[in-house]
């Protein structure tokens, strides 16, 4: 699941005071230091703690400051979290809601921009995951194909968060490839997600999860009547096997898709 748990370098831009206390008492600073703490520890208190934080810097920043919109986005990600944690419909509704607030009111040359379509996509993503409205997960392939738009290719932070979007476009290609049979879909889902893999340091503890999505999507690919792309699944699946920790909660699912995988080639007698 695509997610930013980075910090805001919307922070960066507060220019209320350089003190110990004044960065601490900036409220998306807040939200974003809870939001990590409950990335790391799962504690529904400082889950809560975020969202307060967050709704205070949308009252407080004023609307053609760039830290309004950052705190609308981030109570995008919030509710989305907090769907994901608690699957009540009215989060998910409000985490689309305020990400497409968050860019609407995002100002001119506003370097965040990216940020908050990819926290929108990821919402309509989950809004696609729900419900399977085509809508929703057209919108969002197009914000992340905005995204890369926007993001220049290059090495260090920006690097690294271009290549998460091509990792999120793969993932949302995958699942309209996947319901509607389209195998160019599938196709355009398979380049971004070798680029992604591509620019992934082996040693990145997002290879292995960068590993499974390409896998994906070539198991996509076999299902809608594409074979020779077999072995290349099975070895993206094995590969992120011996990478993935002991206890890692996606192991389940990489060895059913190899027992998948396993079936299929008894199935085209491969």
């Amino acid at each position: 699941m695509p997610r930013w748990f980075g910090r805001s370098r919307s922070r960066s831009g507060d220019t209320s005071g350089t003190s110990a206390e004044s960065e601490i008492l900036e409220p998306l600073g807040v939200s974003d230091d809870l939001r990590l703490a409950y990335g790391r520890t799962g504690d529904l208190k400082l889950l809560r703690g975020a969202l307060q934080a967050a709704e205070l810097g949308v009252e407080v920043y004023p609307v053609d400051d760039a830290r309004h919109a950052s705190a609308l986005s981030s109570l995008c990600m919030l509710h989305r979290l907090s769907w994901e944690r608690d699957r009540g419909s009215a989060d998910l509704i409000k985490a689309v809601d305020y990400g497409r607030r968050a860019v609407d009111k995002s100002p001119p040359n506003d370097r965040e921009l990216p940020r908050h379509m990819s926290s929108l996509a990821t919402a309509l993503q989950e809004v696609y995951d729900s419900t399977e409205d085509e809508e929703s997960i057209d919108e969002a392939i197009a914000l992340y194909r905005g995204c890369l738009d926007l993001m220049p290719a290059g090495r260090g932070k920006q690097g690294e968060e271009r290549v998460g979007q091509e990792s999120n476009l793969a993932n949302s290609l995958l699942r309209k490839g996947r319901s509607s049979g389209d195998g160019d879909i599938l196709n355009e889902a398979a380049e971004h997600a070798r680029a992604a893999l591509r620019d992934t340091p082996d040693d990145h503890p997002m290879h292995p999860v960068r590993l499974v999505n390409l896998g994906g999507v070539l198991l996509g690919l076999v299902q809608t009547g594409h074979p020779e792309h077999l072995g290349a699944a099975e070895d993206m699946y094995t590969r992120a096997l011996r990478e993935f920790p002991a206890d890692h909660p996606v192991r389940p699912g990489v060895e059913e898709s190899l027992i998948t995988i396993k079936g299929l080639r008894e199935q085209f007698g491969i």
